[in-house]
């Protein structure tokens, strides 16, 4: 699973997650997950259309099948922003749980094997440990991750760097590597599944 703090309105107006933005541009996150080989998309997607379907219908190759996920449903430019649209105390008494039920139920309904989070915030709300400051961590090779919280079961989540983060000169050869490193990590888990159904 991929797991997204919230929709961006241009995402929700043009129809597809990390929509181009206002200015055309591609998301950073579909050059990463390509330089990565998380999901090989060709050149030839001529509108978001065609890429919904393509992830929809899991038509792509690429080593997992992906469920993109947002944590919180309500469309916003920032997370931070649906607290402010309806207080805090709503946000914290009903939208917060809500959020967290829907998540937790939807990993044990879907048997997700592994989540990768973008968004630090989203990691620390359901994971088991918390991070603090992890950029750093990330551009020195180090793997964040931990285990998802309240469920029956064992569910890694790891982090990486945010969909729009480029504030090195190296950040692609950077999230590549972020990316590649959470790849290994998942792989060694289904062998070690694999080998315990065996």
């Amino acid at each position: 699973m991929l797991l997204f703090s919230n929709p961006h309105p241009n995402s929700i107006l043009q129809g597809m997650f990390l929509s181009p933005n206002i200015t055309g541009q591609e998301s950073l996150f579909w050059s990463a997950m390509r330089d990565a080989g998380w999901i090989t998309v060709t050149e030839q997607i001529l509108n978001l259309k065609q890429l919904a379907d393509i992830c929809l219908k899991v038509n792509y190759e690429g080593p997992f099948e992906l469920i993109f996920y947002c944590y919180y449903a309500f469309p916003t430019n920032y997370p931070e922003d649906i607290c402010k649209i309806f207080g805090k105390e709503y946000f914290k008494n009903v939208i917060e749980p809500d959020s967290n039920d829907d998540f937790r139920k939807t990993i044990q309904e879907t048997g997700v094997e592994a989540v990768v989070t973008f968004n630090k915030g989203v990691f620390n709300l359901v994971s088991q440990a918390r991070v603090e400051r992890y950029i750093d961590r990330l551009k020195e090779g180090e793997l964040v991750q931990s285990l998802i919280n309240g469920i029956n079961r064992t569910v890694p989540i790891f982090l990486t760097f945010p969909t729009g983060w480029r504030y090195d000169t190296q950040y692609k050869h950077l999230r590549k590597g972020s990316l590649d490193n959470i790849r290994t990590a998942i792989g060694k888990l289904s062998i070690v599944s694999e080998s315990m159904n065996n």
